[in-house]
């Protein structure tokens, strides 16, 4: 299966991230510590994320794991409240694109009880149109992983692009972990916190988009791991067993 560029062709992709790729996105997130996330992923050691490295079918694309955090659930009527993009450019480069955005209106007592993003932490910082551009860049031609991105994340992006009037970035691929553990029939629910919790990564706190973004791209690892049969062959291959 030829990968194209059409959002209506990857938003179908089940994919595998090289963990050549992701070590340097998660050694990155083990060097930063305490970052701007107040909550974050912990436990990544330099030894183990050294034993890492293997070769994969994305060898040398840039993989970025994503997430947001928002003032809620519906996209056509909530916005983007903190955005994360955490992984490898194609040389193998740490990348590290996230920020707190400015929504334009109130942040709920809900979601704030989800993310812990309060109204007086997004005051001072820039609305989603001044973040655009670095978006855009990071996001263009590269492979995004998200857990339930497609029906969320992927969603949201597009609405905030609408509204700012620009187009939305299309990256090389989406790859969604909640639909490969979907379509792997993993054991168990399949949230993000209970998959982590399953294959033992230690997600000290959900619900911040830098601590969500590194803990998918740990999770794909794992899954690679556990299920080695699912991951071999060409990219389109791959790309061919996880499609509808």
């Amino acid at each position: 299966m030829e990968v194209t560029r059409s959002i209506a062709t990857i938003a179908k992709v089940g994919l595998v991230v090289p963990v050549t790729v992701l070590l340097h996105g998660l050694l990155l997130i083990w060097l930063l510590g305490a970052s701007m996330c107040s909550k974050r992923l912990r436990g990544f050691m330099g030894g183990a994320v050294g034993r890492m490295f293997v070769t994969g079918v994305l060898e040398g694309m840039k993989v970025l794991g994503f997430d947001l955090e928002t003032t809620g659930f519906d996209p056509r009527s909530e916005r983007i409240v903190e955005f994360a993009l955490v992984g490898s450019d194609v040389d193998g480069t740490p990348m590290n694109v996230q920020s707190l955005v400015n929504p334009g209106r109130r942040i709920p007592k809900n979601a704030t009880a989800v993310h812990g993003i309060a109204d007086s932490d997004v005051r001072e910082v820039g609305a989603f149109e001044s973040h655009f551009g670095e978006l855009s860049r990071a996001i263009s031609d590269s492979v995004i992983v998200g857990h339930n991105v497609l029906d969320f994340d992927w969603r949201f992006l597009e609405m905030e692009c609408l509204r700012a009037g620009v187009e939305t970035p299309i990256p090389r691929a989406i790859v969604d972990t909640l639909v490969i553990s979907r379509r792997l029939m993993i054991p168990g629910r399949h949230r993000l916190g209970d998959l982590c919790e399953k294959f033992g990564i230690p997600l000290d706190g959900a619900h911040r988009a830098g601590a969500d973004a590194s803990a998918t791209l740990l999770l794909l690892w794992r899954i690679m791991q556990r299920y080695p049969e699912k991951f071999k062959g060409t990219l389109d291959e791959v790309l061919a067993s996880f499609s509808d």
